[in-house]
């Protein structure tokens, strides 16, 4: 391949999809091998009419002794004959679990101090044709959708692929045009990694017994999948806002009903989107955990799994919650007790305010998140106490004249098993006579004969998104 048409097919590529700009500070990630080697060339070339400043970093992973010395000194003396600095870290690959995995991790943990340090703008890595094509087939063995099968990204935050339009022999060819050298990595021989095993046998018998164009068609497969999947990207977003109950921190809730009406692949990306908001990371969502959370929105009742990145999912009733880590009950604190000269108190998660009054007001408005009861104030013995439920509980709900359980109450009023060992509940010996945000008994219900009115409000100490209060209907009673 010529020199001025690699880099016109190169300018093309950054043109068309805003890969840089003109003036940016770009660190060029350089292992020694023929594709790094041929980006930095190229860019070597390009950076007067891009006005660029360039800096290589080069990460000696030690793993391959000698081997890898070696292919620290051959950058060196690449980037002192192309006027180009560079930086050289050494790091230490964990020899236990995924060595690839952690290599890759101390390699990005590397760029990514350097682009902090320096104030740098973009991290340019060189990967090519085939490297996409292995990627979007490893993708689509893992299951990993439409995203996956857009393969490597030409350009993802500051990270940029910008060798994607040229074939590893293209830049071979380049190299050996200007005469520079480039090392071959040996432990890219061994087929125990995964990545090898397709580059070394599954990839040429393919090329060979079906298509032997099959790295640039898979590659451009690729370029239609990222085409669709921005595209639902953009959908799901929009759905996102029409869906979602409740938003807070590492916690998202959405409406089952709404949620089972979409399309299996609108569902999916909705589910992702929300994972990666959840969790703040891009990765590690699947099919086989799109499957799972599909499952229990098929199901009665309540129900709760667990994904990577420490998330669990629950469903209850018409909701399914998307959460860090479970949810946690507190230790059952010992029940408070009320005296009738006690004007405030806190308890579980809400602060409690008691009110003696002549007169029932009217009209009386409630600040957002907010739950009140105004009962008789002789009704109820004092001193009373504030509680979580136990075993055995039932109270008379307000209206009836029977007792009912208060598990039945629960269940009958759909609210949340995971809710209910929060929900304070007040006793006064005799009887439970408000379950909080509930119900009130209704034998402390004011009547013509009431003279002493006693009110009392809970205020949430955490209170939920304004989104939430305006979308999801408030339990009365």
């Amino acid at each position: 391949m010529e020199i001025a048409q690699a880099l016109q097919r190169l300018e093309k590529n950054i043109n068309e999809n805003e890969l840089i700009k003109i003036g940016d500070k770009l660190l060029l990630g350089c292992s020694g091998g023929a594709d790094s080697n041929a980006m930095l060339y190229l860019f070597s070339q390009l950076r007067v009419t891009y006005n660029l400043t360039l800096l290589a970093v080069h990460v000696n992973h030690q793993i391959r002794g000698a081997e890898s010395d070696a292919d620290q000194e051959s950058v060196k003396e690449l980037c002192s004959n192309l006027n180009i600095p560079l930086i050289i870290h050494k790091v230490k690959v964990p020899k236990t679990g995924n060595l690839e995995n952690h290599a890759r991790k101390l390699r990005f943990s590397v760029f990514a101090k350097v682009l902090d340090s320096y104030k740098f703008d973009k991290i340019l890595l060189a990967h090519q044709r085939e490297d996409q094509a292995e990627t979007v087939l490893l993708n689509l063995f893992r299951g990993s959708g439409i995203t996956g099968m857009a393969g490597i990204k030409a350009i993802s935050g500051k990270i940029v692929h910008p060798m994607l339009c040229f074939s590893r022999k293209e830049l071979e060819d380049i190299l050996s045009k200007v005469d520079i050298t480039w090392r071959t990595d040996s432990s890219n021989l061994d087929n125990k990694f995964r990545r090898n095993l397709l580059r070394n046998e599954l990839i040429p018998r393919l090329e060979r017994e079906f298509n032997p164009m099959l790295s640039s068609h898979l590659s451009f497969v690729a370029e239609l999948f990222a085409q669709a999947d921005k595209i639902l990207k953009q959908r799901s977003e929009s759905q996102y806002k029409r869906i979602c109950l409740d938003i807070q921190p590492e916690r998202t809730v959405l409406s089952c009903p709404l949620l089972i009406k979409l399309s299996k692949i609108e569902r999916y990306y909705l589910l992702r989107n929300v994972f990666i908001k959840v969790c703040d990371d891009d990765n590690d969502f699947f099919a086989v955990h799109y499957q799972a959370i599909d499952n229990i929105l098929a199901t009665k009742g309540s129900k709760c799994i667990y994904l990577p990145k420490n998330i669990v999912v629950i469903k209850q009733y018409e909701e399914l919650i998307i959460q860090v880590g479970d949810i946690k009950k507190n230790t059952e604190p010992e029940p408070m007790i009320i005296d009738t000269d006690r004007t405030m108190a806190v308890y579980g998660n809400y602060r409690f305010s008691f009110k003696y009054l002549k007169v029932q007001p009217k009209d009386h408005k409630l600040a957002d998140g907010q739950e009140q009861i105004i009962i008789d104030a002789d009704k109820v013995n004092f001193p009373f106490m504030i509680r979580f439920r136990k075993p055995g509980d039932r109270f008379m709900p307000f209206g009836m004249t029977q007792y009912k359980s208060l598990k039945e109450f629960f269940i009958d009023e759909k609210v949340p098993k995971y809710e209910r060992d929060l929900i304070p509940i007040l006793e006064d010996g005799e009887k439970l006579f408000w379950i909080v945000g509930c119900r009130l008994d209704d034998r402390v219900k004011c009547d013509e004969t009431t003279s002493r009115y006693l009110q009392i409000v809970a205020n949430p100490i955490a209170s939920k998104s304004r989104r939430a209060i305006h979308k999801k209907e408030k339990r009365k009673g």
